[in-house]
């Protein structure tokens, strides 16, 4: 397994750690659970950067998917010098081993499109995953072990649109051979090979393989992931037994993000 080699803008002194997360949901328990003893800096909509013990985090909100995560790794690399790029929130279990609030640290990121194609280099290439750092890998398994929380090593699946069902989780387990899915971390990982900035990704399952999330998202999420609440209010109304569903998730959500949070804290300090 290659590693990116980091560029030297990524290697300047004092350059913050980029830390991208796909939502709102997923960003507010991250980061409060780093502030105190933290020192908040900075936050806007988009942004919050936080120090810790002489280091800068800067945590950046992407939006759901693919394409808004790219767009928004790009844009930071593009402004600021980093040292590393780490992706963090929720994703599905592909084993059946993991369980919800279990974390993954990926070996590797592989992006699938809705055609079914996976990311390519160039174009006519053949398909390409991309690389976790692995001196990122070997210092947030030193954490995680030292914390006692499960966790696993091993690919992650970067899909287009949200997976809902446990036959299609089992269909792109057997497809992929990656152990959970998100939307977000392969192409995170294009954008950071693109700038040459270690990177790596750590996730919590959210819903296991044979979960079905048995609500239709689609149906009032904005284009960047986010509820929009008209529309939100019109789907309860028509479909209400979603509600403890949609509590219940978002329960599972704030404490795998803590988790990660907490993680994420002491990841930092251990940095060079």
């Amino acid at each position: 397994m290659k590693t990116a080699r980091p560029s030297r803008a990524s290697r300047v002194r004092g350059a913050p750690l980029a830390i991208f997360v796909a939502t709102q949901a997923e960003l507010r328990p991250i980061a409060t659970a780093l502030q105190p003893p933290s020192r908040s800096i900075y936050r806007s909509n988009s942004m919050i950067r936080v120090g810790i013990e002489g280091r800068d985090l800067l945590l950046a909100n992407t939006g759901v998917g693919p394409d808004n995560a790219e767009a928004a790794a790009r844009h930071l690399f593009e402004e600021m010098p980093v040292t590393a790029a780490l992706s963090l929130g929720v994703a599905g279990g592909l084993s059946p081993q993991l369980q919800t609030g279990d974390l993954i640290v990926g070996d590797r990121a592989i992006l699938r499109r809705g055609s079914g194609q996976v990311l390519h280099g160039e174009k006519g290439s053949g398909s390409q995953s991309f690389p976790c750092d692995s001196g990122l890998q070997e210092a947030a398994i030193t954490v995680i072990r030292r914390s006692g929380s499960r966790y696993y090593l091993g690919p992650i699946l970067t899909v287009d649109r949200i997976v809902r069902t446990a036959e299609e989780k089992c269909l792109l387990a057997a497809e992929s051979g990656a152990v959970a899915l998100d939307m977000e971390s392969a192409a995170i990982a294009s954008a950071a090979l693109a700038y040459s900035v270690p990177f790596l990704a750590i996730r919590g399952v959210l819903d296991p393989v044979h979960e079905d999330l048995a609500i239709d998202f689609d149906q009032f999420l904005g284009i960047e992931g986010e509820p929009n609440l008209p529309r939100l209010m019109r789907y309860l109304i028509a479909h209400p037994f979603t509600l403890p569903r949609l509590i219940g998730l978002g329960i599972r959500t704030k404490a795998v993000c803590a988790r990660l949070g907490r993680l994420l804290h002491e990841l930092s300090t251990t940095l060079s």
